[in-house]
C-alpha cells in the first residue's frame, strides 16, 4: 500500500482515484495478484524464461501490474507527458512516453520501492 502511494505521488501517469480506501483496496488486490496469479504466470513463462536465461522474468511483474489496472476500478496508467530536463548544457527534450513504456516504468518503480521497504522491515 505504501509503495502504491509513493509511486502515485512520484509518477503522474500512475493514478489511483480516491483516497486511502482506494489505495488500500488497490494494495489488497495487488497482494492477491502477487500471491495467486504471479506463480501461475511464472509457470507459463518457464520455457521463454529458460531460453532468454532469465531476462524475461521482469515481464511477469509487468503482466501483474497490467492485471491490476484491469481488476482495480480506480487504478489507471496513462501515457506520460515528460516535461524535459536541462542541466549543465545537457538537454532532454519534452516528449510523450507511450502506454507500454510507462507501464514498464511504473512496474520497475513499484518493484524497487517494494524491495526497499522489504529490506527495511526485515
Amino acid at each position: 500500500m505504501v509503495a502504491i502511494w509513493l509511486i502515485r505521488e512520484w509518477i503522474p501517469a500512475f493514478t489511483v482515484e480516491g483516497g486511502w480506501v482506494s489505495i488500500l483496496t488497490a494494495g489488497g488486490i495487488l497482494a492477491i495478484l502477487m500471491l495467486f496469479v504471479k506463480p501461475i504466470i511464472k509457470i507459463l513463462f518457464i520455457p521463454i524464461n529458460f531460453l532468454t536465461l532469465g531476462l524475461v522474468s521482469w515481464f511477469v511483474n509487468v503482466i501483474v501490474i497490467y492485471l491490476l489496472t484491469l481488476v482495480a476500478p480506480n487504478v489507471a496508467i496513462s501515457p506520460w507527458q515528460f516535461s524535459g530536463i536541462s542541466w549543465q548544457g545537457f538537454i532532454i527534450p519534452r516528449s510523450t512516453i507511450a502506454y507500454l513504456p510507462t507501464l514498464i516504468l511504473v512496474t520497475f518503480a513499484l518493484t524497487l520501492v517494494t524491495r526497499f521497504l522489504e529490506q527495511i522491515t526485515d
